[in-house]
């Protein structure tokens, strides 16, 4: 009995003791991982504020080699930098996906933003996976917004929300982008990124006009004036990506987007139980900022009311 006693004392000893060295081996990361954020705020500034274009290149190329290792461990994966994204990144996360984008930008004297991004995830034997997003829209081909992009290519921009969406099976993520474009435009872009075969697409036909509109289309691009904002989010409770209509400002400006404001309408892109999303006119307008009314009355109305 004594034997048996002395047996059962040792091994909760040792049980104890490899808790404890588990303990401490994860808060050494988190230290690590501290350490490594505290780094990075010391360079993110100049990216911002740095007094010429090669500065701010230089800060920015930097910031994303030392972002990219320190995503490599798979501790990373569970810390928030939430510094850093206060600061300078961009995070576009969700707590029940295994993938999250990084993501920043330069602005250059040109006005053109000069896009960064990286994206993490986590396998399914808990191995990270990274992803070295460098702007390529200057090399894309002209019809890029209308065909898949396999990475390395990337159109750019800065992902603010990250949606998990399945579809016969497959796991997909809606992305929304905010992209400074040009001196003349911003763009809002409504993306879907997926991975296959370890290789990372961007863009697949998921969203349409309409019902009645036969073709999809691989992602949802909205150009408009400089000085123009436009609200573009996803609505959990609704399942719904909610969004200004734009359109010109004036008759002449017709097809020039540089001269596209938001008109006052909302419409949203809902999926069908196919996982198409489907564009419909919206009647109410509270989407926290208060109630304001809508008085176009030229085209058909969809509450915002879920659908059986």
């Amino acid at each position: 009995m004594s034997h048996l006693i002395r047996t059962l004392i040792l091994l909760f000893i040792c049980l104890g003791s490899d808790m404890i060295l588990v303990a401490q081996s994860k808060q050494l990361a988190l230290q690590s991982l501290v350490y490594a954020e505290n780094s990075m705020l010391q360079i993110s500034p100049l990216i911002i504020s740095g007094e010429s274009d090669s500065i701010k290149l230089a800060a920015a190329e930097s910031l994303q080699k030392q972002l990219f290792a320190n995503l490599a461990t798979r501790n990373s994966f569970d810390y928030s930098f939430e510094r850093l994204r206060i600061s300078t990144v961009a995070i576009a996360k969700h707590p029940k996906a295994n993938t999250r984008i990084f993501s920043f930008n330069v602005i250059l004297k040109n006005g053109i933003f000069y896009q960064y991004g990286i994206v993490q995830r986590l396998g399914k034997n808990k191995e990270i996976q990274r992803f070295l997003l460098r702007d390529t829209a200057q090399d894309l081909p002209t019809d890029c917004l209308d065909i898949s992009l396999i990475h390395p290519d990337w159109i750019g921009g800065l992902y603010y929300q990250l949606i998990p969406h399945t579809v016969n099976h497959k796991e997909y993520f809606i992305v929304l982008a905010f992209d400074g474009h040009n001196q003349n435009s911003n763009r809002s872009i409504i993306d879907v990124l997926y991975f296959e075969n370890n290789e990372m697409h961007w863009g697949a036909p998921l969203f349409r006009e309409g019902i009645e509109d036969p073709s999809e289309a691989m992602r949802v691009v909205f150009e408009y004036h400089k000085s123009a904002r436009i609200l573009m989010r996803w609505e959990e409770n609704k399942k719904i990506i909610v969004f200004d209509e734009i359109g010109p400002s004036y008759p002449d400006a017709k097809n020039n987007p540089f001269l596209y404001v938001p008109t006052g309408d909302y419409s949203a892109y809902r999926a069908s139980k196919h996982g198409v999303f489907t564009k419909e006119t919206l009647d109410i307008t509270d989407f926290g900022q208060g109630i304001t009314p809508n008085f176009n009355h030229s085209k058909p109305k969809i509450d915002l009311q879920d659908h059986p």
